[in-house]
């Protein structure tokens, strides 16, 4: 029989400290969970640690107690929680329901006299007890059966106390903290003391006398002339300190240990309240566990049909009608299509899941398949369609007929959540938890899963998701698949190059040093630059120096070695993040570099370049433009074409705003820049100064970012009062855009997120958090979601009218790549002038505005040595 152990907890004391300990976390409805997230972290971590019998989690009932009766004053100086916590002391205690775990609050009196009248009773019952809280004033009630396990730093770090442990930290037995605080007082409680006498004067007279009573009975003895008088003058106070600073321990609660016993959770509330709050990392705790939810409607049981050979697969497709619908899942041993190797495919029809399975050496079965997969008039459900339409296209199938893509549909729905994986999806739309490794259960809830998703999107979320995520996904399919080509013997030329320049910079860093030390070691740096040459220290962290990018930058015209640093460092990362890194990379089949263009990851609709990323490679200075000259054609018969809209943040701003100053600039092909240096400094636009321009352009883009009078000095170098001035000016010129970032910030407010002008939203909650920090970034993600979200649902429009137009000519002619505002292509030099028309056409026609659109085209041999098209 396990040995008893009663466990108590102390909820506010828990639920405070892990609210502060982490960043504002919520789900999509707004509802801050970061305090309860933490709690139950620390929770599970004591409950592994402890495996309690018996718990309970007491809570403070309300402010007015016992003690604020005897003293009007006690916790007075307290700040009201913040509105982002006080409405999760409610969401606590409905966990607590779901974990069958008891809590009691009890009024008049303060969970820690909860704690201590249960624990006294443990112990008289000779039942070992341990105290979970961050408050020290709880190590009062350590005895020899009862141990507190105190929260130091976070959510992570526990100090365990048992009386031994109570007496090396404070030098006394546990029940002469009582008398020590009442000596010293308790700022935080606004317990007073006596004035005048701190931890140290306390301790030592506690240590002498053990309690107060003595200590007055010999207040003679004590040396000190102030010390004495301060004692005598505060008698009452110092005894009204102790009877506030004790823990009750005789309250009368109507139960007993039995009933606090550890019981089951209810593991279907526990499951839906867990995935309503968004804690996955939870939800997959309980899936490991194997834990039986409850959750009825979740069928454990899929008939399955083995695909065994062709006869079989030919049958079930002939059960197939037109227009009927599937739903697909295509299983490979890796993420990356391009690199990964076809394992199974699954399809669902009639709640019933076909199994093929292929190997290596099986690969002849996907053709049984390829009639179903390539007949559009058979509807498919996936999730991450353009994965499975890479791959199969790799194995020679054009996977065609693609319906719903449960990925996409859910980034529709919210674009903050991370849903590429399939599992996760399931848990937040329908509930339920499926191991991400089960390919037949995941198969049998897609399309119900779909179902679901878009029965709660609006109409306008509904056309986002049919007329432009779905149909860009197989133009992003087609781009994947065909690479960019990438000049191995290029790559090898700069990479000797840079290294020569890495080992020339090194020895002159050493040079100027007078030692060798490693340049990539903080802690080494540091010593050099400070210690040894003495520069001046601009910031120091708890392991060293700061020797990072901004502190060399402002030390660079302290010593001739720090512009060769920032020009190792620039020239190391730019050798091993991109030349090394794409030499890899390099496809053995193909000889093309193939990104994984993520089309469900950002929050503003914009997508994104991984493995490798190809939006990233830097332009500003010569190593990385040359790195751009390896991305090349097939051969000579082909030209590079690159289509760049023009200021189309800008011009997304100006349709939304509404702005009729910005409108005119636009409309009358005025050089946006300058029209803005003009409004700003006052000047005709024929005085406007490449200086002025560069001014207006950082205040430009600064204002589509929400950049503060900080951020734009910065930029611009100009005093933080200069740059509020430009801030003002340009909002007095551009009195639309004004009214726009109040509108927009009011919006937000009022409906829990922002969108686009396709109606693409962002959810952003933290408008109405109480945190200023918060709020400010939440108002910043609000003005420019709008802007950028605009932009990235033209560019998306554009590319598929490019595809369409590309396909409906027939012509050879392939989009390559999408970098920002930029598409590349790779055209057949017979070509290059029709495409580059069609680019202009559908480009610049893609989404009508209020101001016109703009595409600036460029064609050359390589992706770096490109001119202006006629």
């Amino acid at each position: 029989m396990s040995k008893t152990r009663f466990m108590l907890i102390d909820g506010n004391s828990l639920l405070y400290r892990a609210f502060y300990a982490l960043p504002l976390l919520h789900n999509r409805e707004g509802i801050y969970t970061n305090g309860v997230y933490g709690f139950l972290t620390m929770l599970n971590r004591v409950l592994s640690e402890q495996n309690p019998t018996h718990i309970l989690v007491a809570f403070d009932k309300d402010k007015k107690t016992f003690r604020t009766e005897m003293f009007t004053q006690y916790k007075a100086n307290r700040a009201t929680a913040p509105d982002e916590l006080q409405g999760q002391f409610g969401l606590l205690r409905e966990v607590l329901t779901a974990l069958n775990i008891d809590y009691l609050e009890l009024q008049g009196y303060e969970a820690d006299d909860i704690i201590g009248t249960l624990s006294k009773k443990a112990e008289e019952d000779g039942i070992e007890t341990v105290i979970v809280t961050g408050d020290s004033d709880t190590l009062q009630l350590v005895s020899d059966t009862t141990a507190v396990m105190m929260t130091r730093k976070g959510i992570t770090e526990i100090d365990h106390y048992d009386t031994a442990a109570v007496k090396k930290r404070y030098e006394v037995d546990p029940p002469g903290l009582i008398e020590i605080k009442a000596l010293m007082g308790d700022a935080s409680d606004n317990i007073p003391g006596v004035p005048g006498v701190g931890i140290k004067t306390a301790t030592k007279l506690i240590k002498e006398y053990g309690t107060l009573e003595n200590l007055y009975k010999n207040l003679a003895q004590v040396s000190g002339k102030k010390l004495v008088e301060r004692l005598q003058e505060n008698r009452e106070l110092a005894f009204l300190s102790r009877e506030l600073g004790t823990i009750i321990r005789d309250i009368d609660i109507p139960c007993n240990l039995e009933d606090y016993q550890v019981k089951e959770p209810d593991y279907h509330n526990l499951r839906q309240l867990y995935q309503r709050l968004e804690f996955s990392s939870l939800l997959q705790a309980l899936e490991q566990q194997g834990v039986d939810t409850g959750e009825e409607y979740v069928e454990k049981e899929i008939p399955v049909v083995k695909l065994g050979s062709e006869e079989i697969t030919a049958e079930f497709i002939a059960s197939i009608e037109d227009q009927q619908e599937v739903a697909l899942l295509v299983k490979a041993d890796y993420h990356h299509p391009m690199w990964a190797k076809l394992q199974d495919i699954y399809l669902e029809k009639g709640k019933t899941v076909y199994h093929l399975e292929i190997g290596e050496k099986s690969l002849y079965r996907l053709e049984w398949l390829r009639p179903l997969l390539e007949k559009g008039s058979i509807k498919k459900y996936l999730h991450n369609a353009k994965f499975a339409q890479v791959l199969l296209k790799r194995y020679g199938v054009e996977l065609d007929g693609i319906k719903g893509d449960t990925m996409l549909a859910a980034y529709v729905d919210d674009p903050t959540f991370a849903g590429e994986e399939l599992a996760a999806v399931l848990a937040k739309y329908l509930t339920i938890s499926i191991d991400p490794a089960d390919p037949v259960l995941l198969t049998a809830h897609i399309r119900s899963l779909y179902e679901a998703i878009y029965q709660g999107l609006s109409d306008q979320q509904r056309d986002l998701l049919q007329q432009v995520e779905l149909p860009l996904s197989s133009v992003l399919s087609e781009m994947q698949f065909t690479g960019v080509k990438v000049e191995r013997d290029t790559l090898s030329i700069i990479a000797e190059e840079l290294e020569t320049g890495i080992h020339n910079s090194e020895q002159r860093i050493f040079e100027l040093a007078g030692q060798e030390f490693n340049i990539n070691s903080p802690k080494q740096l540091g010593k050099v630059l400070f210690e040894d040459l003495g520069l001046p220290v601009i910031k120091k962290t708890k392991t060293g120096y700061a020797t990072g990018a901004e502190i060399l930058e402002e030390l660079f015209e302290e010593h001739e070695i720090i512009s060769y640093i920032l020009y190792y460092r620039q020239v190391t990362k730019l050798k091993s993040t991109y030349v090394d890194a794409l030499q890899e990379l390099i496809h053995p089949d193909t000889g093309r570099v193939h990104t994984i263009l993520k089309q469900a990851q950002t929050a503003t609709g914009r997508l994104s370049s991984v493995e490798p990323n190809l939006q990233n490679i830097p332009i500003k200075d010569e190593e990385g433009r040359r790195i751009r000259k390896a991305f090349t054609t097939s051969g000579e018969e082909w030209i590079m074409v690159s289509a760049d809209y023009s200021q189309i943040d800008l011009r997304s701003l100006a349709h939304i705003s509404g702005d009729e100053t910005l409108i005119a600039t636009f409309k009358e092909g005025i050089d946006i820049h300058t029209r803005t240096a003009s409004e700003i400094f006052k000047v005709d636009l024929a005085d406007v100064t490449p200086e002025l321009r560069r001014r207006a352009k950082a205040v430009n883009f600064g204002i589509i970012y929400g950049i503060s009078d900080f951020g734009l000095s910065r930029d611009t170098g100009v005093s933080r009062k200069e740059a509020r001035r430009y801030i003002d000016s340009y909002l007095d010129s551009y009195p639309g855009v004004r009214r726009y970032m109040e509108d927009i910030v009011t919006f937000g407010r009022e409906h829990g997120y922002v969108e686009t002008i396709l109606k693409r939203r962002r959810y952003l909650p933290d408008l109405n958090a109480r945190n200023k920090m918060t709020q400010s970034f939440a108002r910043r993600m609000a003005l420019n979601t709008p802007i950028q979200g605009t932009s990235a649902d033209i560019i998306k429009l554009a590319m598929i009218k490019v595809s369409q137009e590309l396909k409906k000519y027939d012509l050879k002619a392939k989009l390559l790549l999408q970098v920002h505002d930029d598409m590349i292509l790779e055209v057949h030099r017979d070509e290059v002038d029709q495409v580059c028309g069609i680019l202009k056409d559908c480009m610049e026609n893609a989404c009508q505005l209020r101001v016109p659109l703009e595409v600036s085209i460029k064609t050359g041999p390589n992706w770096n040595d490109m001119k202006d098209y006629r």
